[in-house]
């Protein structure tokens, strides 16, 4: 099933075109409102909006259903006794998330009793060697991998698991045209620390031709001149092609919207994301999947083209709006470390 079947039903294709262009329409604000005014930008935009969330709904589908996250269901629950030591740090994570607690107090969350969102965390693996059952012999210093959770986020606030899971497409959406966005940027800043370096370029150029080695001569007890001129022109010709390479790209709102294209089109690659399976005792301790006394936890595991964030998994969750704890300012404590 497909992205229009599965996230707007079988209905009247007007009311599915209505939708896809409220997609369309979330890209160009979410890029630049002005570029709603380039020809076709729309009819440029709507195939690669419809591959992006198409791929998402790929990932999202097979995500397991809600999980109650409340202390009552802590210990019946493998999922939240793998991702919290104790029953407090979920009350602790509820009650300590800045973007829970905004959602809370905005008009979207009115009348909403039950909260759905997505908690992502990083998993950290350890390995250890320790005691071990190998049939029916007892072995020391067998290697061992534990598995914890740290660095808890809460995102995609929703009323109904139906709504989060449409949230998840528009957030993976959103971090696509991010990705753009962040290409853009950084290749505006490198046309212009390449500029600046050809105007310094240019100038040793200069000076070096009117007064042959300048500085350089009188440093060394030789004349490198000539070699120091053509590895001078060499810099400027090799700066000169990779800005060439740059303009090549395009500029102006036509370039962005081509990148924004591009970047859906590529979303494979921009967003890497695959369900993973982790069998755990009591201990958090990974063991195969003939250990009794274990439990199989489901996380979708994901990463982004940025190289300096590291794989996060996530998790599908729900819990009563009472089970934020509101936290208030202790002015007593606060005093006393004046």
């Amino acid at each position: 099933m497909g992205f229009l079947d599965w996230l707007f039903g079988k209905k009247a294709s007007c009311t599915v075109d209505e939708r896809l262009n409220a997609a369309v329409d979330r890209v160009i604000e979410g890029t630049d409102p002005r570029i709603k005014y380039i020809g076709n930008a729309r009819q440029r935009l709507s195939p690669a909006v419809a591959h992006a969330l198409d791929y998402a709904q790929k990932f999202v589908a097979p995500i397991p259903s809600c999980v109650e996250m409340t202390p009552e269901a802590w210990a019946q629950s493998p999922m939240l006794r793998a991702m919290f030591v104790r029953p407090i740090d979920v009350v602790n994570t509820l009650s300590n998330s800045l973007d829970l607690r905004e959602f809370l107090q905005s008009p979207n969350a009115q009348g909403i009793n039950t909260v759905h969102c997505v908690i992502g965390a990083t998993r950290v693996e350890r390995t250890f060697f320790g005691v071990a059952l190998e049939g029916d012999m007892l072995r020391q210093d067998v290697a061992q991998k534990t598995v914890g959770f740290n660095d808890f986020r809460l995102v995609g606030f929703s009323p109904t698991e139906e709504m989060l899971r449409a949230r998840i497409e528009e957030i993976a959406l959103e971090g696509l045209v991010l990705s753009a966005l962040r290409e853009i940027a950084d290749n505006k800043q490198r046309g212009e620390q390449l500029e600046a370096y050809r105007q310094l370029l240019l100038t040793r150029l200069r000076l070096m031709e009117q007064s042959g080695a300048g500085l350089d001569g009188m440093l060394q007890s030789h004349s490198h001149d000539g070699r120091n001129i053509d590895h001078l022109r060499l810099q400027l010709a090799n700066n000169e092609t990779e800005i060439t390479a740059l303009k090549a790209g395009g500029s102006g709102f036509d370039a962005i919207l081509e990148r924004v294209i591009e970047a859906l089109h590529n979303a494979e690659s921009l967003i890497q994301a695959q369900h993973i399976s982790i069998r755990l005792n009591a201990m958090n301790i990974m063991v195969d999947d003939e250990t009794k006394d274990a439990s199989t936890i489901k996380l979708l595991e994901f990463s982004t083209a940025n190289p300096e964030r590291p794989r996060r998994v996530a998790l599908l969750v729900s819990f009563p709006r009472q089970a934020v704890v509101e936290r208030r300012i202790n002015f007593d404590a606060m005093l006393q470390t004046l």
